[in-house]
């Protein structure tokens, strides 16, 4: 296949404008976002002190995934890449469903990181939010704040991806400072030590607090930001190294200020709150946790820095994921997956229809008013929906593609490829029943309109090779009906870990051997629009 001229394709590629510094920066920025001012307290009600062990356990996956991925994206060094591997190795089908996943994902991020700033923010401006029966929502103000914010995002994002590194660097920097000052000083104003004896918490001290703190605690959805050095990957120098080492470095730091983190609010927790436990711990009915017990310290200083960074480190991760989730709509629009009108670039070579697309999505979510917490589930599980292919393709393109040059190599991949498709699909069981269902709905359901039509318009949907994404998420939603400490199986918790791991492992070779016999030529055309 031809190669293209540069020259002649400037107006259809992205500029490969990022070193590894701004990578790196940029994997940090989406990973500290509003997952810093709240999961340290959702994780603590659902794991009390072992919430140290689930950010641990969660941090092992992710970085197994990670991993992973460091190898695919050397070997696909391309903006929107979770769209473009699926369709590299398994098909059409299986890539619209790849790239669907992490579209929607994306497209609600930014939306989930502007309520997160507005309702910290609203601890001193009460007037952005408003009873809503079972909690505050945004008030007509607080939309039309939220709004504002996320159109400015836009206007960013649309300046080019240059100046959008410029912000990101910047921004990245306090980011990285504010939390790490925050952890110090609460720890040394209170110093509750005895809050850790494990006695203290009834749900920390069993699988279900760990397992409930992972996936619905915010803790897995807070890890999974490494991923944004792929999506970026089209805009990389060397991406072939710098991937990597950036998804590594970045998850590597970000787990070790969430852990610090998680201490000092686990020992900053005053010890008469706990009366009724960890699961029963309410700080603050307006406004974030952390700034509760900063008021009940008298440090008014961090206060006023937790609200000055409620505004920046949500911004600054939101305003990533608005590009990213353009990009993705990009690559999905270069591939056919999406109306082609989503591959049109602007001046600085943006995707700006794409771009567009998103802020319009996310305005209408503003509508709807949701809340950090009800939705991280549902992000998480869908996240993670997304990412459970990065396995089965490794495994696939190893065998499509031997010869194919990777500056990075998975050691053991035969080994820690089924792992960490096991860990997935615990992580996906892990969000709640409820998550999983909407996330299955969501993939599902036009997953089925698309292959109706490709059909009817004659476009191949190699049917055969993608098939296994239904048997997957069929057979996750029996497990969750059918084991757990609801389910009428036996062995709780234990016995569901059991049962998933034994139903992913029977899938996985399953998943790698409906492989297509060779890589689409499709995507192999959006590898070299990508130089």
């Amino acid at each position: 296949m031809s190669a293209v001229n540069p020259s002649q394709a400037a107006p259809e590629v992205l500029r490969r404008s990022l070193g590894l510094r701004s990578l790196t920066l940029a994997v940090v920025t989406s990973t500290i976002g509003s997952g810093w001012l709240f999961a340290p307290l959702y994780a603590a009600r659902f794991a009390g002190p072992a919430s140290l062990l689930a950010w641990l356990a969660g941090g092992v996956m992710a970085f197994g995934l990670a991993l992973v991925f460091a190898e695919l994206g050397s070997l696909v060094p391309s903006s929107g890449a979770l769209a473009q591997i699926p369709l590299l190795s398994h098909g059409r089908w299986a890539g619209f469903i790849g790239g669907w996943c992490a579209w929607i994902a994306y497209l609600t991020l930014p939306t989930i990181e502007v309520l997160a700033m507005v309702e910290y923010v609203a601890s001193t401006m009460p007037w952005l939010t408003a009873d809503g029966g079972q909690g505050q929502v945004l008030s007509a103000a607080g939309i039309g704040v939220a709004a504002v914010m996320l159109v400015l995002m836009a206007w960013i994002n649309l300046a080019g991806v240059s100046w959008l590194a410029r912000w990101i660097d910047g921004l990245t920097s306090w980011k990285l400072v504010v939390p790490l000052l925050v952890s110090l000083s609460l720890m040394v104003a209170a110093g509750h030590w005895s809050n850790l004896s494990l006695d203290r918490s009834e749900a920390g001290a069993n699988l279900s607090g760990v397992v409930n703190a992972i996936g619905s605690g915010g803790i897995l959805f807070s890890l999974l930001g490494f991923r944004t050095a792929m999506d970026l990957a089209g805009e990389a120098r060397q991406p072939q190294r710098n991937v990597p080492l950036a998804m590594g470095l970045g998850l590597g730091i970000s787990l070790a200020i969430y852990l610090l983190l998680q201490l000092s609010f686990l020992v900053a927790v005053p010890p008469q709150a706990l009366g009724q436990g960890w699961s029963g711990l309410q700080l603050s009915e307006h406004g974030g946790p952390l700034v509760a017990i900063a008021m009940g310290l008298g440090m008014g200083w961090v206060v006023a820095l937790l609200l000055s960074d409620a505004v920046i480190s949500p911004g600054a991760t939101a305003m990533t994921y608005m590009g990213v989730s353009a990009r993705v709509a990009w690559m999905m629009g270069r591939l056919g997956l999406l109306p082609g009108s989503m591959g049109r670039l602007n001046r600085q070579a943006v995707p700006v229809v794409a771009l567009l697309w998103s802020l319009a999505i996310g305005l209408v979510m503003l509508l709807a008013g949701p809340s950090w917490q009800r939705v991280v589930s549902f992000l998480t599980a869908t996240l993670v929906i997304a990412l459970a292919v990065g396995p089965v393709s490794l495994i696939a393109l190893r065998q499509q593609r031997p010869q194919a040059p990777r500056a990075f190599r998975l050691p053991w991949a035969r080994v820690l490829c089924p792992a960490s498709f096991v860990a997935a699909s615990w992580a996906v069981l892990w969000c709640g029943h409820s998550a999983l269902e909407g996330a299955v709905a969501l993939v599902v359901l036009p997953s089925l309109l698309f292959g109706l039509v490709q059909q009817r318009s004659g476009h191949q949907l190699d049917a055969a090779a993608g098939s296994w994404w239904f048997l997957y998420l069929g057979g996750l939603l029996l497990i969750a009906e059918l084991s757990g400490r609801t389910g009428v199986l036996p062995g709780g918790e234990g016995g569901q870990l059991v049962l998933t791991a034994l139903f992913a492992l029977l899938i996985f070779p399953l998943a790698v051997r409906s492989r297509l016999p060779r890589t689409s030529e499709e995507a192999q055309v959006a590898v070299e629009f990508t130089p």
